[in-house]
């Protein structure tokens, strides 16, 4: 299903259509949430605010316990909707049944609870799932590359969580560069490639830390979950609110590493770059803007909404039987992703991603 572009096909369902796609809550949200005020649509792609150098909603920490983040102010006023209340997706294992499968997401601030102007999607799925059916555990959060999420000891705390059966989302990229200057101090950068190459940093507290690269991360993520009878499903990034001349730029981060992890180690994909970009082509770029705050990465409410059904639109096509069959009946409706091109993995050789996007 990762095609290098395709044209988003969705099933006629009774109560989904394109149409409601377009009125930006794609469900019936009218029983949660009004539609805010939503910002000024610019009138060509000059006029979008440009994006700014953090995409990530917040700095690395430098030491293994990271400090609590202060909150970070809205790049740009957001109206708030009544879901902005919450509930939201657990962030940890506290509440997870032994008995029932677990859906984990890994992530940064794309996927994180956040704030009405950095909503993340995967707080949204407790909108969707059934949970006498399922867990849902988000520990995803803000400014995180799959180097810090390891290094602060995020990751160890969602592999002892594990069990067979689960189901573990893996979404990283925004944060992870492409190999530029890993002695940053916000300790994000991993090493540019898929190799096995590493390169020996001393951190700000004087840690000597073994900085690997992108590739080298993700195939450790995916065979710790392997490892604990669980299945590892990877993710490409979220998008950035991008035009040109009417076209959407289709502009995730580090896209092509993560579709070449997944082909080389033959894990499932999931291509959330090419699901949401179909879509948001579909809704044309004046009905995409209120889904973005004013950096265009992070996405209000509305949009962590959209990209939330997204990602169960792929689910779907993915046919991952226990997320399929643990889906409340605001799940059900949502038509499975239909890609109209075959998936085009580029070649392993490549150095750096051609679909990634400067923050």
């Amino acid at each position: 299903m990762n095609s290098s572009r395709s044209t988003l096909a969705f099933r006629s369902l009774p109560g989904l259509t394109l149409a409601l796609l377009a009125a930006l809550t794609l469900t019936a949200h009218a029983q949660q949430a009004a539609t805010p005020s939503a910002p000024a649509a610019p009138t060509s792609p000059a006029a979008a605010p440009a994006p700014v150098a953090d995409p990530s909603g917040g700095t690395g920490a430098p030491a293994a316990t990271p400090a609590p983040r202060a909150a970070r102010p809205p790049a740009t006023p957001v109206a708030t909707i009544p879901r902005d209340a919450g509930p939201w997706t657990p962030n940890d294992f506290s509440k997870a049944k032994p008995e029932l499968p677990s859906l984990v997401v890994a992530g940064d601030s794309t996927a994180q609870t956040g704030d009405p102007a950095h909503r993340g999607w995967a707080a949204l799925l407790v909108d969707y799932f059934d949970p006498t059916k399922i867990n849902l555990v988000n520990p995803s959060i803000g400014g995180r590359s799959f180097r810090s999420f390891f290094y602060e000891g995020r990751w160890d705390k969602v592999v002892a969580g594990l069990k067979p059966g689960d189901i573990v989302m893996i979404q990283f990229g925004h944060n992870d560069g492409t190999g530029n200057n890993v002695t940053n101090a916000n300790g994000r950068p991993d090493l540019g490639g898929l190799g096995e190459e590493t390169q020996d940093v001393t951190r700000a507290d004087g840690k000597v830390e073994t900085v690997h690269t992108f590739g080298w991360y993700a195939r450790k993520y995916i065979k710790d979950v392997r490892d604990k009878g669980a299945t590892p499903i990877l993710m490409t990034t979220t998008v950035y609110n991008r035009w040109n001349n009417g076209a959407f730029a289709r502009a995730g981060s580090n896209v092509n590493f993560a579709r070449q992890v997944a082909a080389q180690e033959k894990v499932l994909l999931l291509d959330h770059t090419m699901i949401i970009s179909d879509n948001l082509e579909k809704l044309g770029q004046t009905a995409a803007w209120p889904l973005f705050n004013g950096d265009n990465l992070h996405t209000t409410t509305q949009g962590a909404i959209a990209n939330a059904e997204m990602f169960v639109a792929g689910m779907k096509a993915l046919g991952i039987k226990p997320v399929v069959e643990a889906l409340n009946d605001k799940g059900k409706v949502i038509p499975a992703y239909q890609p109209t091109a075959a998936p085009a993995v580029p070649p392993s050789s490549a150095s750096t991603p051609s679909a990634r996007g400067t923050p």
